[in-house]
């Protein structure tokens, strides 16, 4: 095989709901014994930060650390010797552009505040150089989306980053996916070298094309997810989360 960039989301995607079970081992396995043979960079694009990310992975203790991160959606780490370092020239600029975009619409977001946190199954949370949401039901999930969508109908610049009853705000310009691009520009590779796999909303934005040749979603992914994958000629797995994603891989890269 040629170089290869796999992309995966962590949570629901490689981790199940089970917090006890085995962290995807049919995907570790993949990944070992295909490094045998073929060059493989792999990125975890993520919600969580990268000291969430990395408790999670040595609580499951998972046999590898991946060699990119994407955190909390938008910022680039490299991972060396079991530490992330920030890459700056993507993650200064991101910040500059976050700081200036939430000092430019502080009033937008005071007005979410007041008007969809104050209901009472909606927690209002700090999160990553602004506010955050947490909706409590299904319904108050839907409701939520509805309210924040008309505060934020004519500022397209920014994007609300769902997953589950998570509710982010991003610069339309950061995400999984334009992520996903510059590292792939750092490492020479483009969208023919690289499989990404994701479960939920928030990883909609790189799970195209544009970014990928080989897509994949496991069975427990939201149905946007699946409906996207489906559209974009990817592979959608008969089993759930990481193995699920073993899956898929040994759909596109069979190993002998």
């Amino acid at each position: 095989m040629k170089p290869l960039l796999i992309c995966t989301d962590f949570d629901g995607t490689l981790a199940g709901e089970d917090p006890t079970a085995p962290l995807a081992p049919d995907f570790f396995a993949w990944l070992i014994k295909a490094r045998k043979t073929t060059s493989i960079s792999w990125v975890v694009a993520t919600g969580r930060s990268w000291e969430s990310l990395k408790e999670a992975l040595v609580f499951h203790q998972a046999p590898l650390l991946p060699d990119w991160v994407v955190a909390v959606e938008r910022e680039i780490h490299q991972v060396k010797d079991q530490q992330a370092h920030s890459l700056q020239e993507w993650n200064q600029p991101c910040t500059d552009a976050h700081q200036a975009l939430f000092g430019r619409h502080g009033a937008l977001f005071e007005q979410i505040e007041r008007e969809v946190g104050s209901h009472d199954d909606v927690t209002v949370i700090p999160d990553a150089g602004t506010i955050g949401l947490i909706a409590g039901s299904k319904e108050s999930i839907a409701r939520t989306h509805s309210l924040v969508s008309d505060i934020l109908q004519n500022h397209p610049e920014i994007a609300t980053v769902r997953n589950g009853p998570y509710f982010r705000f991003s610069h339309v310009d950061y995400h999984k996916g334009s992520c996903l691009a510059h590292i792939q520009k750092l490492l020479d590779l483009d969208s023919s070298s690289t499989f990404i796999a994701g479960d939920n909303l928030n990883d909609l934005p790189m799970l195209q094309s544009e970014f990928g040749r080989y897509l994949a979603c496991p069975s427990n992914s939201v149905l946007e997810v699946i409906q996207q994958v489906k559209k974009e000629g990817g592979y959608i797995a008969k089993k759930e989360a990481g193995d699920g994603i073993a899956e898929a891989l040994h759909h596109f890269f069979p190993l002998s």
